[in-house]
């Protein structure tokens, strides 16, 4: 008898130990999966996310090259250009001055024959709200124009005013591209494979840039990424040297922004600054407005 309950006693003993077990092995077993799973999101962490992953560019004569596959040719920089100027431009037919073409989702103002001034004209030229321009030049069609580093203000990409260079072609992703304003009125788009001093030899005045050339020379280039959901900011001319500038609003993308120029025989499309520096107005009145009051480093302002 003494027996019996010695083993009924050792083998609920048993049972408790087992029990006791159960619930520690169960909650190691769920830190060992946490664990696992940790480590997954770590190691895929470190993986390029290819959804957002940068295109590659192309290579070929209808795109844009990459620019971690070009050298840059050196050219003569300087840190100041003089006060801005402003450079006539020659449209081929009278128009209305200014004509709002736009078209929903996209903001498009077509000038002609105008007097065009660019108001950056140094390295570092400081950024200025749209109001201070406005206040400067009241009756004038303007725009943002050039990228800048937000943190020291310095311009980006390829830059002159007053005939002169004071920043070359950017090998980064920014700065690739430019529209540049000849001193006979007539204006071209290039992107860095075209050496300063050549653009320079051929009369440049003015330039303005950032991203990609969407036109040139007539003819519609593929999207390279660089237009994307953001707000976009465009700077062009059509056959009749005409400008343009444009704004694309949230998620208009590439395919909505070249539909909605299809029509208007652009010869050269230039993207600049975009999301919060996309800014336009109109002889004093606000045409699309900063999304967070954004000064900026450059103005692109047409009379």
């Amino acid at each position: 008898m003494t027996n019996k309950k010695q083993y009924r006693r050792n083998n609920t003993s048993s049972k408790q130990t087992k029990q006791r077990k159960l619930p520690k092995l169960m909650i190691l077993a769920v830190l060992i999966v946490i664990a696992c799973i940790i480590t997954f999101l770590f190691i895929n962490a470190k993986k390029p996310n290819q959804s957002t992953k940068n295109p590659d560019k192309t290579t070929s004569s209808n795109g844009v090259v990459a620019s971690k596959s070009v050298s840059i040719a050196p050219a003569d920089v300087k840190e100041e250009t003089g006060d801005s100027k402003w450079v006539q431009v020659k449209s081929k037919q009278k128009l209305d001055k200014f004509t709002d073409m736009s078209v929903p989702g996209v903001t498009i103002y077509r000038a002609n024959n105008p007097k065009v001034l660019k108001t950056a004209n140094a390295q570092i030229p400081g950024t200025f709200m749209m109001s201070d321009i406005v206040a400067k030049y009241p009756n004038s069609l303007i725009l943002n124009t050039s990228g800048f580093d937000m943190a020291t203000g310095q311009i980006v990409g390829f830059q002159v005013n007053n005939g002169k260079l004071f920043s070359n072609w950017s090998n980064t992703a920014y700065g690739s591209a430019a529209f540049v304003i000849n001193k006979d009125g007539s204006a071209n788009g290039y992107d860095l494979n075209t050496p300063a001093d050549t653009i320079l030899k051929k009369g440049a005045q003015q330039s303005y840039g950032f991203g990609s050339i969407l036109i040139k020379d007539g003819t519609v280039l593929p999207n390279d990424g660089s237009v994307n959901w953001m707000i976009h900011s465009y700077i062009g001319n059509d056959a009749n040297n005409n400008i343009y500038l444009i704004i694309s609003d949230t998620s208009v993308g590439y395919d909505g922004t070249m539909a909605a120029v299809a029509n208007l025989k652009l010869q050269n499309l230039v993207v600049l600054d975009g999301g919060g520096s996309s800014q336009m107005s109109l002889n004093g009145q606000t045409i699309f407005a900063s999304q967070d009051g954004r000064p900026v480093a450059d103005f692109i302002v047409l009379q």
